[in-house]
Formats: C-alpha cells, sequence, structure tokens
C-alpha cells in the first residue's frame, strides 16, 4: 500500500524530561493540542527522573498513543544526550526542542512550518514570551518583522546575538539538513550555543518570524553561584570560545569577538556576589580568555575592526574586572596583616 505525503510525521518535538513534575502536565497539554494540520510526534526522553515525571509521561502516552513515545535512557546524561537521543529517532522532515518545563501556544507549529515551507528555509525562529507565576513579558531579542538571512549572514547573524540568541528552543530545523550535528555530551553549560553555532553555520536559509511561538518559564535558580562553585562557567567559556571554529570571514570574526568581550563583561558582572576568595581562581581564567582571545581595545594591538559597542563593552569589562582585582589584592593584605 502506497503512504500519502500528508500520512508522513511533518514535525518531531523533541522533549528532555528530568523531574520537573510540577511543570510537566502544563507543558505536555500544550504540545497535545497544537492546531498545526498535519502528522506531529512527541518524543519524550527520560533521563531516569526520580520524581512523577516518568509516570506523568507514561499517563500521557497512554492517552495519546498516536501521537506520543517515550523513550528512557539507561542512566542519568543530561539533556544534550537526551535532545540527541531524541534526533536519532525522530521520523519528521523537520524537529524542534522543547523543555519540560516551558510551554508551547497552540499555533507554533503550524506558524515555524508555515513559514518553513513558504521560504523553502531549513532553519526558522520565532518569537518568545518569557513568564513566571507573576508576569509575562516579550523577549528582548523578539523581532518586530520578518527576517531572511543567507548564506554566511545567517552564522554572523548568531553571533551578534541580538535578534538570534544561542537556544535550542523556539526553532524549526530541517531534519535532513541538521541530524548529523550532535549536542555537545560532555559540555554542562552553554551547551546550546555550542550546538546552534554549528547549525547556523550550516544553514542554506535562516527566517526570522514575529510570531510568538515559545513560551520560556523563568524559574527561581541558584545557578549564578552554581557555575562559579562547580566550574560550570569553564564550560561556558569553552563554548563561546568553539564559536570560532565555525567563522569564515572578517565580518563574522568581529562579531565573534564582540560576543566574546560581553561574556567576559557578563561573567565579571556576577562574580562581583561571589565570596573574595572565590575570585582568586576566576580572575585568573578571565584574564587569560582575554589574552587568547586577543580582545584589546589598543590601536596598536588591536587585530580586528573595532566598534564602538565593543569599545564600550571592553571599557566596562576592564573597569569590572579592576575592581574585582583591587578587592582581592585588598582581602589578601588584610589576612597577611592579620
Amino acid at each position: 500500500m502506497s503512504i500519502k505525503v500528508d500520512d508522513l510525521t511533518v514535525i518531531s518535538v523533541i522533549v528532555p524530561v528530568y523531574n520537573v513534575q510540577d511543570y510537566l502536565p502544563e507543558c505536555l497539554a500544550s504540545l497535545a493540542n497544537q492546531t498545526f494540520s498535519k502528522p506531529y510526534q512527541i518524543l519524550l526522553i527520560d533521563d531516569c527522573s526520580t520524581d512523577d515525571s516518568k509516570s506523568i509521561c507514561e499517563d500521557f502516552v497512554r492517552t495519546n498513543p498516536s501521537l506520543a513515545k517515550l523513550i528512557y535512557l539507561r542512566e542519568n546524561s543530561g539533556v544534550s544526550v537526551a535532545r540527541n537521543t531524541g534526533i536519532s529517532a525522530a521520523t519528521g522532515t523537520y524537529f524542534t526542542f522543547v523543555d519540560s518545563d516551558d510551554r508551547l501556544p497552540a499555533t507554533a507549529l503550524q506558524q515555524l512550518y508555515d513559514a518553513a515551507i513558504k521560504h523553502k528555509a531549513d532553519l526558522v525562529k520565532g518569537n518568545n514570551l518569557i513568564f513566571n507565576e507573576v508576569r509575562c513579558r516579550s523577549a528582548n531579542h523578539n523581532v518586530k518583522k520578518e527576517k531572511i538571512y543567507e548564506g554566511e549572514a545567517i552564522l554572523s547573524a548568531f553571533l551578534q546575538h541580538k535578534e538570534v540568541r544561542g537556544h535550542t528552543w523556539g526553532k524549526l530545523f530541517c531534519r535532513a539538513s541538521f541530524a548529523h550535528i550532535l549536542n555537545p555530551p560532555k559540555v554542562t553549560m552553554a551547551e546550546d550555543t555550542l550546538y546552534c553555532a554549528e547549525v547556523f553555520s550550516k544553514a542554506k536559509k535562516l527566517v526570522l518570524i514575529t510570531d510568538t511561538v515559545y513560551h520560556y518559564r523563568l524559574r527561581p535558580s541558584g545557578a549564578t553561584g552554581r557555575k562559579f562553585q562547580t566550574g560550570a562557567y569553564l564550560w561556558w567559556l569553552h563554548s563561546i570560545e568553539s564559536c570560532g571554529h565555525f567563522v569564515s570571514n572578517a565580518t563574522q570574526q568581529r562579531h565573534l569577538k564582540a560576543l566574546q568581550i560581553r561574556t567576559l563583561l557578563q561573567l565579571v558582572r556576577e562574580a562581583r556576589h561571589l565570596k573574595t576568595k572565590d575570585l582568586s581562581t576566576i580572575l585568573p581564567e578571565v584574564t587569560a580568555r582575554q589574552r587568547q582571545w586577543q580582545l584589546d581595545a589598543s590601536p596598536r594591538r588591536l587585530v580586528f575592526k573595532i566598534s564602538p559597542k565593543f569599545l564600550f563593552d571592553f571599557l566596562k569589562f576592564k573597569l569590572q574586572l579592576n575592581h574585582l582585582k583591587h578587592r582581592l589584592r585588598y582581602q589578601n593584605h588584610a589576612n597577611i596583616t592579620h
């Protein structure tokens, strides 16, 4: 019996699941209630949850047997392995990622798909909302008009980090174009950024649409401090540095440098809240990256064309870095005298 094109899975929705019992039902309901007019599948990848997430997934699959599939990982392996497992199991022409504590507006899949078909694009990104129990707001990087990027301009748009950020969610990927690209399994922070950098470097056409296709839940977390305590911030720096592997022209190089200095600026801003003793480990790493990445505003030492925004961020970075170094020296001196 021949299979009609309309009977084939069009979009695979990949959902890594790990200990999100409080948010998972809302996420799954939003996936099941899509207005999408073509067949799609929901792939739930349970990463050895220890709460009721697993049973919630099992109930959902029993209720939606033709729509959802549950895949169990044998050991807790992290979000990247879960996403890669989903990509391997996907049968859709396109795939998209959804974090299990977030939700999709009802028209999300339809709007992403319509844009991909209309423009023959292998990559589509939509707008998103950020919400919690108190309020909901539009993301700062949302676009107000539809935009199209092709060829090398796609990675440039990503590295600028204005209209496109390094999140896997809120995007539709053509499986034929990107199924061979894996999320880095050992990276514990900013793995999305590294994955997206490779995808955007390989994409042929990117479309940014004005439709809201994703609701990102802002959860209370102590992750800012933990990244320093666990050393995960080093993976953050690694991911930003590794984006350079995909740079192919001078424009992309300039955007990469601007992204690097913004990353270091954000890092030292967050480090202001740390105990002084932790700075003795972190500040040498920051200084080493600045030197390694050749970030300097001196005209004699510049290796790339400077922009006013880079200069502004660089000066703010140096000011904050010097303040932290002074704080560290003062504390070390106080410890010696006492």
